[in-house]
């Protein structure tokens, strides 16, 4: 069996489509700035605009057919055998403690797990030490894409044609649940903030990236409205109060709330 013993085994890959290239440069500058020794290859994802960014390798699927048909496409092209999923929206606004990032990834390479959430969104329920917890199945969201470390041919086996990211983290956690090997970091190792709210920007996310010297394109996309922003705020809070539920409970309640 191969072992990985060095970075060289891993990739990051920024997963966009054209429709979101306005993001690009701000969510790679600040990957840049916040985790400038990155030891990782970069990939974007995209349709047919190119990335046009130092040290970032374009994969360009064609057709936007859906985000599985492209993250399937993507993979195909990765030689790396495991892949931390970089979503567009995210933007890193903290330093990275690239040490302790690297550290865990490679544990992670190492024994051979199958999922790493290198934050805890949400938290994992068994803990195993300091660093992580364990991800039972029946838990919520076991699949969640984002600031996730996969073993690359279990993801892809995992993905389903036509299906959205949601309906991944959604339909798709209970295809995990035959899988063990699914961790999350007991910590933040990756600090942001989500940016983008069903395609507009989110109010106070703008503040924060604004402090940080980042000028959005608000002509290309707009900010949300404060209807919006209080309908946003009500459904952080419902979610809020739903993780507080005991860990047995949360699935079943999720599905009663579809």
């Amino acid at each position: 069996m191969k072992h990985p013993d060095s970075t060289g085994n891993c990739a990051v890959l920024i997963v966009s489509c054209d429709r979101y290239k306005d993001l690009w440069g701000p969510c790679i500058t600040l990957l840049r700035r916040f985790w400038s020794n990155c030891p990782y290859p970069v990939y974007l994802l995209s349709n047919t605009e190119a990335a046009d960014f130092p040290n970032v390798s374009s994969i360009i699927t064609g057709s936007d057919i859906s985000w599985s048909d492209n993250l399937l496409f993507a993979l195909k092209n990765i030689k790396e055998e495991y892949v931390l999923l970089y979503i567009e929206d995210l933007f890193l606004i903290e330093n990275v403690n690239s040490h302790k990032v690297e550290s865990l990834i490679q544990r992670c390479m190492t024994e051979r797990w199958n999922y790493l959430r290198l934050n805890p969104t949400p938290e994992g329920d068994c803990r195993v030490d300091d660093m992580v917890s364990s991800i039972s199945p029946g838990s919520v969201y076991r699949s969640s894409v984002v600031f996730s470390v996969w073993k690359k041919d279990v993801l892809m086996n995992l993905l389903r044609k036509g299906e959205s990211a949601w309906d991944f983290e959604e339909i798709g956690t209970p295809r995990t649940d035959e899988i063990d090997g699914f961790y999350a970091s007991n910590h933040t190792l990756l600090p942001s903030c989500n940016t983008v709210i069903k395609g507009v920007w989110e109010i106070e996310a703008l503040n924060v990236i604004k402090k940080l010297g980042i000028e959005p394109d608000l002509k290309s996309r707009r900010a949300m409205t404060f209807r919006e922003f209080g309908f946003w705020k009500l459904k952080q809070m419902r979610s809020l109060l739903f993780h507080l539920l005991p860990h047995r409970m949360k699935r079943s309640v999720r599905e009663l709330l579809r």
